[in-house]
């Protein structure tokens, strides 16, 4: 019974990590690699994406749209302009799709296409139930809300 156990706490670390290592760590053990490479630890690997993957629903994809179409890019900037000197771990920068140090020590900050997020986003609600703008509301005062301060920070 334990085996079983540990089989399920070291695939979710792993799904969590994608470190196999760091995930045999949680449950005691030293061969990651080993319990990666076993048949069943596959199988039940394989059971929890399939049950994550069912989890995401159509209004997670929505609001991360939303997000995606208006969220800002301040952070980006900051950390354009003073690369090196900020830590990148509490900024949000989830508008970046690639952040680059040239050869030269420029930076090159490209952002996400938020002409196609809202694209994709009006078809995403075009396709529903027949309320998509009551979701895009709801959606994008869920995302105003998740941004610090909502919508009035330029």
């Amino acid at each position: 019974m334990k085996k079983k156990t540990d089989d399920g706490v070291f695939c979710r670390a792993y799904l969590r990590t994608m470190d196999p290592e760091r995930a045999a760590a949680e449950i005691g053990r030293r061969d990651g690699f080993g319990l990666l490479g076993r048949k069943s630890t596959q199988e039940k690997l394989n059971r929890m994406r399939e049950a994550a993957a069912g989890q995401l629903r159509r209004d997670d994809a929505v609001r991360r749209l939303a997000q995606l179409a208006f969220g800002q890019a301040n952070d980006a900037v900051k950390l354009a302009l003073h690369a090196g000197e900020l830590d990148p771990e509490g900024l949000d920068l989830s508008a970046v799709a690639e952040f680059k140090v040239t050869d030269k020590g420029g930076v090159e900050v490209k952002l996400v296409d938020r002409v196609r997020a809202l694209e994709t986003l009006c078809g995403l609600l075009e396709s529903g139930e027949g309320h998509g703008a009551e979701e895009l509301y709801q959606a994008l005062a869920e995302a105003a809300g998740e941004m610090e301060g909502g919508w009035e920070n330029g």
